[in-house]
């Protein structure tokens, strides 16, 4: 299966060849697209009817909020500016 790009589209619609699903009602996302989209197994999908269409949507993960007992101090912020922004 090649990827194929349609003339004038944009990169999010690309054509990664096909998918057969089988009889157990499972569908194969080809590789070249599992590797652009750094899809591994497990990755979960909300499956979405439009009209004939059927689009997958990746759930993402809940971000995970990190609290510690007290203030923070400067200490902890002290290289985000040089790890964030680079030598600016």
């Amino acid at each position: 299966m090649s990827r194929t790009e349609h003339d004038g589209d944009t990169d999010s619609d690309e054509q990664y060849g096909t998918a057969e699903l089988n009889d157990r009602g499972r569908l194969t996302i080809p590789k070249p697209l599992r590797e652009d989209l750094q899809l591994d197994g497990g990755v979960e999908f909300t499956v979405i009817r439009e009209g004939g269409d059927i689009r997958l949507v990746r759930e993402l993960p809940e971000l995970e909020t990190v609290t510690r007992g007290g203030e923070w101090g400067e200490e902890a912020f002290r290289d985000a500016g040089e790890a964030t922004f680079g030598d600016r």
